[in-house]
């Protein structure tokens, strides 16, 4: 046998394929794509090749989602008993008959670390096709690759801001205390400034729903970074969907935060703004028309 593992993909996620190839290659896998053998590659070839193969890997997401080909590529392992691996790039739902086919089968969705995210394509692959390794190996560059189309990249940048962030704001915390409060500062009449959410704008795109949340505020220092915005999204039902955590001095243009979900259910707004104490400075569930 000439290969381990199938990998199904659309042209757009070629360069994701590319880097999924050099992964397993340098984990003992080896892999068949078409892109290797050019446009004249027939039908009947692509059908020996998934025959051929120890474990089929269907590269998963909004490119390919809608693709006839992958489908038929599918069934075709599927009543040929090869197992299905089916990796989600970007959390794209089943469709049609993927979805009954892919409840016997393995599924890997993406997760905030690409490197973990790519150890668990590689270790669960390796099982299916009796390749158990040690140790798995990640290529940095590979797993930067990966970051670009993770869905979860947006909440990784602001996790490792957070983290620059912390010895900056140990230093204005510090100047606060030390020099800002001391010399007092214009304030409104109940010690505090405050801010609201007024409306929030959505608009659709590709199956995501883009929440751009619109405010107010009253008398903004010009230290508003030392205070803390918590907006919290949630469905019909109250369950929290997504949260977002920034400082106050990103209230900009009358935006207060903007985002990109995949739910469209979201009915209501949780928004809390507090100072660097955790005092409560403004609260206000915002219901979404």
């Amino acid at each position: 046998m000439g290969h381990d593992v199938y990998i199904c993909y659309d042209d757009n996620d070629e360069r994701l394929c590319d880097a999924l190839c050099r992964v397993f290659e340098d984990n003992g896998i080896k892999s068949w794509i078409k892109s290797e053998y050019g446009s004249s590659i027939s039908k009947t070839e692509i059908t020996n090749a998934i025959s051929d193969s120890k474990a089929f890997v269907l590269l998963y997401s909004k490119n390919s989602r809608d693709k006839n080909f992958v489908v038929t590529e599918t069934d075709i392992a599927f009543s040929r008993n090869v197992p299905i691996i089916l990796v989600n790039m970007d959390n794209s739902k089943l469709a049609g008959n993927l979805e009954f086919i892919m409840e016997t089968q393995t599924k890997i969705n993406p997760v905030p670390e690409s490197k973990r995210y790519l150890e668990t394509i590689v270790e669960k692959t390796s099982k299916n096709i009796g390749k158990q390794s040690s140790s798995i190996k990640i290529d940095k560059n590979v797993a930067r690759e990966f970051e670009k189309s993770n869905p979860y990249r947006k909440t990784n940048l602001l996790k490792k801001s957070v983290k620059i962030a912390v010895p900056i704001l140990a230093v204005l915390i510090l100047i606060y205390f030390l020099v800002i409060l001391p010399a007092g500062q214009n304030t409104t009449s109940d010690g505090v400034f405050s801010m609201k959410v007024t409306g929030v704008e959505i608009t659709e795109s590709e199956g995501s729903y883009h929440y751009e949340v619109k405010g107010e505020s009253y008398n903004m220092p010009s230290d508003s970074q030392m205070y803390l915005m918590n907006i919290k999204f949630f469905d019909n039902e109250d369950n929290e969907i997504f949260e977002v955590n920034s400082t106050a001095d990103e209230f900009k243009y009358g935006t207060i935060c903007s985002c990109v979900l995949e739910e469209k259910n979201i009915t209501n707004i949780g928004f809390k703004l507090t100072d660097l104490k955790g005092i409560v400075l403004s609260e206000q569930v915002y219901e979404i028309e």
